[in-house]
């Protein structure tokens, strides 16, 4: 009788907390858009963009990690500071839900390290690798089963605390806010 009892009482707890069953979508994708980098002492925008290996492993939640790169902020022989995020990696948890068949909206929750570089005229190049936290929100359309495009904004790493003079000397590292569109193939 209590082996009985027993079975009953771990099938009703599996059944209680078993969900939908959802088979794993992983995916590859790239993105592209505009990065405003801030050295905590002035903010550019730049084009960047990034490579991107995901998985949706259940209805609610998936993951990701990025790998990408800027340009550079300024030009050759002027007064303006030069910054560039010289390479990026981040890992998201990511949190979604399914509007519809089509649209997914979605939030990114993780870290990040930053590779940057800061120069001025006359003034040797710096370069600092911080790491942070990293978050964002995005749309993602479904085009066809295998195809889908995103938008999404997303920021990596905290402002630098720095000021005009110092930053000449002791380069703190960059934050990066970016808007981007991405394309996704899906296997």
């Amino acid at each position: 009788m209590t082996g009985t009892l027993k079975i009953a009482a771990a099938s009703a707890i599996m059944l209680a907390f078993t969900s939908v069953a959802q088979a794993s979508e992983p995916y590859v994708g790239v993105g592209i858009g505009a990065f405003n980098l801030g050295s905590g002492v002035t903010k550019k925008a730049v084009a960047g963009g990034y490579l991107q290996l995901g998985d949706d492993f259940s209805e609610y939640l998936g993951g990701e990690v990025r790998i990408g790169t800027t340009g550079r902020t300024g030009e050759e022989l002027t007064l303006q500071p030069r910054m560039k995020i010289e390479y990026y990696g981040a890992a998201f948890l990511k949190p979604r839900y399914q509007f519809n068949e089509q649209w997914t909206g979605y939030a990114l929750l993780g870290v990040a390290t930053v590779r940057s570089s800061y120069s001025e005229a006359g003034l040797a190049i710096q370069k600092k690798t911080r790491t942070g936290y990293a978050y964002g929100l995005g749309v993602q359309y479904r085009a066809t089963d295998s195809y889908s495009l995103g938008l999404e904004y997303s920021h990596m790493l905290s402002k630098p605390k720095t000021n005009a003079a110092a930053i000449k000397t002791n380069f703190q590292g960059l934050e990066a806010s970016s808007l981007s569109v991405s394309a996704r193939y899906h296997f």
